[in-house]
């Protein structure tokens, strides 16, 4: 890579940088309290907790990545968790011990995954690498190049890996030798967020939002399209008031795929073909979760809502974690639980909302969701710490 087009890339990661510094964190740069610059979190209350929760153990990962906002996450296999690090460290643990039973050091920073599937594990890192590991022993199995840098984890079916770039790319990759299987471009707009969306599959669609604010999906096989919607159109006077883009992780659940746009709208649409099922003014960034019956998702601002899952109808909404930046809820039991920016896990009922359970897990933000496994949480903080908590399948409310 020459130094011009370096000094291109990284600027223009600096200013996408500078654009999410600026539109997630409240900032007044453009206007408001002048001594004010930012929208103070919201204060914790006092509650009567009616969860028992415990930590289990905790364990370093490696060198944390305070400020990127990286949705670095662990995977799992059923027994054994999988986690990396920003400064190119990757780890097996015993998900009941916390045993380390391998670790694996490269020079590269991760950015996305690791995702596990049939015994290999595949991350991606800032300088558009794709790495594939053996689950087993952490050994690489191949390294190939992406067109930039990768921001979410793959996605993985039979043969094939699925990977959305900052660029706009969507591209399809053989799981045997790390070879292009094809490439699919979405135009990028002047502005957005850092960050995008992960794909998702299902039977023979890959599906993936876009920077543009468009759902799309394309054939599993050859990448040709098979619909595309967008969730709505971008408005507003300024550039910023346009930023629309779809980061929030899609959620696939029955015959129906939930996305979220930041300043648009969170959507269900059919997998079939793409027609929007209902649609309700929302702004998205970290995610969502989803039942049989219910829709929770972490607004940008804060605001955890509840959403009916056939009509988009609100059955609840709290502002109790206002400017805390909340993670995309994760579903346990009666309750879902969401980290936070000074390390916290909120546990809030599903039927109102009301708070069930706070425990602080230390004092490094969290912007990965929790991943849940029965009555477990394993949390990755921004710290580079991995922490696993246990909590009860069913409240004692």
């Amino acid at each position: 890579m020459s130094d011009s087009i370096k000094t291109s890339f990284f600027s223009s990661r600096l200013f996408k940088t500078l654009c999410l510094f600026l539109l997630i964190q409240g900032c007044s740069f453009f206007g408001g309290d002048e001594e004010e610059a930012f929208d103070q979190p919201a204060e914790l209350v006092d509650f009567t907790p009616a969860l028992d929760v415990d930590r289990e153990w905790k364990t370093s990962i490696g060198k944390g990545h305070e400020g990127l906002d990286l949705m670095l996450r662990p995977d799992t296999d059923g027994e054994t968790i999988y986690a990396a690090s920003f400064n190119g460290n990757v780890v097996a643990i015993n998900m009941q011990s916390g045993r380390k039973l391998w670790s694996e050091s490269f020079d590269v920073a991760f950015t996305a995954g690791p995702t596990y599937r049939n015994g290999i594990l595949v991350l991606g890192t800032n300088d558009g690498e794709l790495l594939a590991l053996d689950s087993m022993t952490g050994d690489t199995i191949w390294m190939s190049e992406v067109t930039s840098e990768v921001l979410a984890p793959v996605a993985i079916k039979d043969e094939s890996i699925f990977v959305r770039s900052v660029d706009g790319n969507l591209m399809s990759y053989s799981t045997i030798d790390g070879s292009v299987n094809w490439t699919s471009s979405h135009d990028v707009p002047r502005l957005s967020l850092r960050g995008t969306s992960a794909p998702v599959v299902i039977s023979n669609a890959v599906i993936c939002g876009f920077d543009d604010g468009k759902v799309t999906a394309y054939d599993l096989t050859d990448g040709s399209l098979l619909w595309e919607t967008m969730l709505t159109p971008p408005g507003g006077r300024t550039e910023i008031e346009k930023v629309s883009d779809i980061d929030a992780p899609l959620v696939i659940y029955g015959n129906e795929v939930y996305a979220g746009s930041y300043q648009g709208a969170l959507a269900a649409l059919a997998i079939e073909s793409g027609n929007i099922i209902w649609l309700t003014e929302a702004s998205l960034y970290a995610g969502m979760d989803v039942d049989e019956d219910v829709v929770f998702a972490s607004e940008a601002n804060g605001t955890i809502r509840a959403l009916s899952r056939f009509t988009g109808r609100e059955v609840w909404k709290k502002e109790t974690l206002l400017h805390r930046y909340p993670t995309a809820p994760a579903i346990i039991g009666d309750a879902i639980v969401v980290g936070d920016l000074e390390g916290y896990l909120h546990w809030l009922s599903k039927e109102d909302g009301e708070m069930l359970q706070r425990a602080s897990i230390g004092s490094d933000k969290i912007t990965s969701s929790p991943l849940v496994i029965g009555d477990s949480i394993y949390v990755q903080t921004d710290g580079g710490n991995l922490f696993s908590v246990k909590a009860p399948n069913e409240s004692s409310r």
